[in-house]
């Protein structure tokens, strides 16, 4: 490989150099490939989907909020009456560039850079990789393209983040290990241990869950081939199986051990969770592919899933041509295992995988098709091995007819299964067949370089093109928005921000209508969220951007027991990712219980619609303007007050005693256990408890009471949550199913309530300790580098 000319200023004047490197030159093609593909996603405001914009932004905003005042963030309180936040998989919590990007840029500009960054990781990390493998700089940048511009990169960028996330660190993991695997000194090993853990870390960060174990066999698969099959010197079997553990449990060491701040919350959050048992119901055995029916469709129609015509003709052809060069064996098998595994039938393969991997048929079984998110780098890969394998094949002349006639053959082929092929794919495949000809027959260096060029070209337009296509079309799923100025704070948003000046107060938003007009009942306002009057109703997490406080939310992972005090509240569950108040709840006692102050309905209030008008009637307007109303609950319980008696009942019992009206939670608290001891006052009128400070991870409650009384609260019970009176740490009661107790003596005294987690704190520990040790390997091969290169 030519290394490269730098440009050298000497006593006459600026030297330009003679040659460019070929891979300054492929690396700039691809940077020019990504600035072009995401124009139509990135100006003129962010393409943004369901969870982009509901989930992923929102979160990742609060995320750079925090980290500005310098704060941990472990408790998000703006959704679910309060949830748990570093310990959710989708906070970005130890996420690096989502925690740098947010936390410098304004919202709009980093979520901007935060999407053109995973397209240049994926298509970069690919493009070393392959040069690593031993691919031509032309190769390189077909495998680049292929991977960093596939269709499910392409369709998921605007909206499915982790997806996004895991496909673009993986290509470094491999790359990272890889250069472990070739490292002669121990110094070096440990550097590329090291960072092929810090590319663990951001895929457990990113989708702990399916997407880092679907990664996590991939590494592990990976190492085996090049440990045990195809090692880089030879050795025994038994130093094989040697290096196999050794790599294995080092980076795994790294990984987690830089992860543990984020992996630690999350199982603790995960085992308190609706999904601590794993998906249930309907949601545990969904989605998959019938791969007879489907596999040609899905990969070369127009859907999120395209692979691209181009790349997959070369990718056919790669075992063929590359051999065992570029680790084409595994990929291959790769390649075919993920699209077996992506099948709604159970094979042989799914049935192994079952058998050795735990868990891997809980989480797989939901959604099996994600799987292929290791398919694209393989068919990638495989592509570049045949574009890097064109000039070494014996026979030119028969693979000259071979490739002209295999793309149409192939094409006729789909056509014949009544698969819809976008014209552009066959004009691309059909190209690529005769370029990859030409190069087999045309003699002259530069001409072959040409013609290369050309294919990368080729490849690049199938996938761009087709994808824009795709993305143009699902119009209902994909928005343009201006972040700034759709999350911003008006209106009702105003208004509550003031309303809650003195104390907090939640709310929630209802619009029956935006419920009739949903495809999946009863989840209504994600479906809408791009609609001025779903904005305009404060829902779908925009609590958690404009700084209120909302009891509902949109969210897979939630307590469990919220999602049990939701169905009380309405009567019904609701699917999995939702937390809505429902018709069948607009009665419920337990709204009160949750300190909703505030409810936000549309201004217009159509006849057919006695529910809203019921509300209408049972709370007074505060607020009003041409999209909303804000209706007042003078009912709700404050977020503090003090009770004097308390009961011991079942669990199951609680909720059922609260919907019926059965006890006073003004006066009475119902715990699961013995209470503490309590006594009368003389004069309850006289109790007090006052919220002098809020924050995310703070609370301090100034209290009077004439005789020992306990402290309820309207916040979410979490076991992270300790509590002090006067500085003394006491108990922190789970009272009426839901909701935080503290006891408290008689007389005034300060109560502070602190989120003090356990596994956050080992966690960051563990993740301190472990990027010490980062840097102080890094640095010690930094310098050794320095010694070596230095002229003596």
């Amino acid at each position: 490989m030519t290394t490269i000319a730098w440009v050298r200023l000497t006593a006459s004047g600026l030297r330009l150099p003679s040659r460019l490197c070929p891979d300054a030159l492929g690396v700039l093609a691809f940077l020019v490939y990504t600035v072009v593909a995401t124009r139509h996603l990135l100006l003129g405001g962010t393409m943004v989907g369901i969870d982009s914009a509901l989930q992923f932004y929102p979160r990742f905003f609060l995320l750079g909020e925090r980290l500005r005042s310098a704060d941990v963030p472990g408790w998000n309180p703006h959704q679910f009456a309060g949830t748990p936040f570093a310990a959710d998989p989708e906070s970005g919590w130890m996420y690096l560039p989502a925690m740098l990007l947010f936390t410098v840029l304004p919202m709009a500009t980093a979520a901007t850079v935060f999407v053109f960054a995973h397209f240049v990781l994926a298509g970069l990390a690919t493009y070393a990789l392959s040069r690593v493998l031993g691919m031509t700089v032309p190769g390189a940048l077909v495998a680049a393209t292929a991977h960093g511009f596939s269709g499910f990169f392409y369709y998921r960028s605007p909206c499915c983040t982790a997806h996004v996330q895991v496909a673009a660190w993986l290509p470094l993991t491999l790359l990272s290990v890889e250069l472990a695997l070739r490292s002669r000194t121990w110094l070096s090993r440990v550097c590329w241990w090291a960072a092929t853990g810090l590319t663990i870390s951001q895929i457990l960060a990113a989708w702990l869950g399916q997407g880092a174990y679907y990664a996590l066999v991939t590494l592990g698969s990976y190492l085996a081939y090049r440990t045990l099959l195809d090692p880089p010197g030879t050795a025994p079997v038994r130093d094989r199986f040697l290096m196999l553990v050794l790599h294995g449990a080092a980076v795994l060491l790294f990984g987690f051990g830089l992860a543990a701040a984020s992996v630690l919350p999350q199982l603790e959050f995960n085992a308190l969770s609706n999904l601590a048992g794993g998906y249930s119901g309907e949601e545990a055995i969904v989605g998959g592919w019938e791969l007879k029916r489907e596999l040609a469709e899905r990969l070369l129609g127009q859907t999120g899933w395209y692979a691209g015509g181009a790349t997959v003709a070369l990718a056919f052809v790669a075992p063929l041509l590359a051999r065992r060069r570029f680790a084409t064996p595994y990929f291959a098998v790769l390649v075919v295992g993920s699209l077996v595994v992506a099948g709604k039938q159970t094979a042989l393969l799914h049935a192994m995988m079952y058998r050795l991997l735990p868990r891997f048929e809980d989480l797989h079984r939901h959604w099996p098709d994600r799987v292929l998110l290791v398919f694209y780098l393989g068919a990638a890969l495989l592509a570049g091995s045949t574009v890097s394998s064109l000039g070494s094949w014996r026979w030119r002349p028969t693979f000259a007819v071979f490739a002209a006639l295999l793309p149409t053959v192939a094409m006729l082929l789909v056509q014949t299964h009544a698969v819809m092929v976008p014209s552009t794919t066959v004009y691309t495949v059909i190209l690529a067949g005769l370029l990859a000809a030409a190069y087999a027959m045309l003699p002259g260096r530069l001409v072959g370089e040409a013609v290369l060029a050309a294919l990368a070209v080729a490849v690049f337009v199938d996938l761009v093109a087709t994808g824009h296509r795709i993305v143009a079309r699902d119009q209902g799923h994909f928005f343009k928005l201006d972040l700034e100025s759709h999350y911003a704070a008006e209106g009702a948003a105003s208004f509550l921000q003031s309303a809650q000046q003195s104390q907090p107060v939640r709310y929630f938003g209802y619009d029956p209508r935006l419920l009739e007009e949903a495809p999946w009942p009863p989840a209504p306002y994600r479906y809408h969220f791009a609609e001025p009057r779903t904005t305009a109703l404060l829902v779908n997490n925009r609590a958690t951007v404009v700084g209120l406080q909302d009891i509902q939310g949109y969210n897979p992972l939630q307590l469990a027991s919220y999602v049990e005090f939701l169905i009380a509240l309405n009567g019904k569950p609701q699917e999995y990712h939702e937390a809505n108040v429902l018709e069948s709840g607009l009665g419920s006692p337990l709204l009160n219980l949750f300190n909703v102050g505030y409810v936000v309905v549309p201004a217009e209030v159509p006849p057919e619609r006695p529910d809203l008008q019921r509300l209408l009637d049972r709370h007074p307007v505060v607020y009003r303007d041409h999209q909303v109303t804000v209706l007042e609950n003078r009912d709700a319980l404050p977020r503090a007050w003090i009770v004097h008696a308390a009961e011991q009942v079942e669990r199951g019992e609680i909720l059922k005693r609260l919907v019926t009206g059965g006890v006073d939670p003004r006066q009475t608290a119902l715990l699961t256990e013995a209470p503490p001891p309590l006594d009368q006052p003389r004069n309850a009128t006289a109790d007090s408890a006052v919220v002098m400070g809020y924050s995310g991870d703070r609370i301090e409650v100034r209290t009077r009471t004439e005789a020992a009384g306990l402290l309820m609260l309207s916040e979410v019970y979490y076991p992270a949550w300790k509590a002090y009176v006067d500085g003394k740490q006491t108990r922190v009661y789970q009272a009426d199913h839901l909701l935080r107790a503290v006891p408290v003596p008689p007389g005034e005294h300060t109560v502070e309530l602190r989120f003090e987690s356990r596994a956050l704190r080992v966690g960051m520990l563990i993740s301190r300790a472990t990027y010490a040790t980062v840097l102080l390997v890094a640095t010690l091969a930094g310098v050794r580098r320095y010694r070596a290169r230095r002229p003596r």
